[in-house]
């Protein structure tokens, strides 16, 4: 059977280079794009890596969610607190179906979560 080897999402931005620099300033992401402004662009870190594509539908950046699984979420949850970026309703947490997790707000509203598996659960 095919093993798969990772997934990438691809989210919708409002503004590319906002959202790579906030990814890579706020939390230690490693950035790359293409073209000038930047249309199109990826942050990649420990292997995880998110790709960001330009739309002018704000609604659509706002509807958009995903999650990194961490092997140290209070680590990066420091990160995110020292910048500011932590969602309003998005503070750390234990959630009741096993993850400790926290999320994020980038420039474009997109919610990005980072979850870590809870020992035991």
């Amino acid at each position: 059977m095919t093993k798969i080897l990772r997934a990438v999402p691809f989210l919708p931005s409002t503004d590319v280079a906002a959202s790579l620099a906030f990814m890579r300033d706020s939390l230690g992401f490693e950035c790359w794009s293409w073209d000038d402004p930047p249309i199109y662009g990826g942050a990649a870190r420990d292997g995880a890596e998110l790709h960001f594509s330009a739309t002018d539908r704000k609604e659509v950046c706002e509807w958009t969610s995903c999650r990194v699984d961490v092997d140290d979420v209070a680590a990066i949850y420091a990160l995110a607190k020292a910048a500011g970026c932590v969602h309003p309703n998005g503070d750390l947490d234990d959630k009741p179906w096993g993850i400790r997790e926290f999320a994020v707000l980038d420039p474009a509203g997109i919610c990005i979560t980072f979850g870590q598996k809870i020992e035991g659960s």
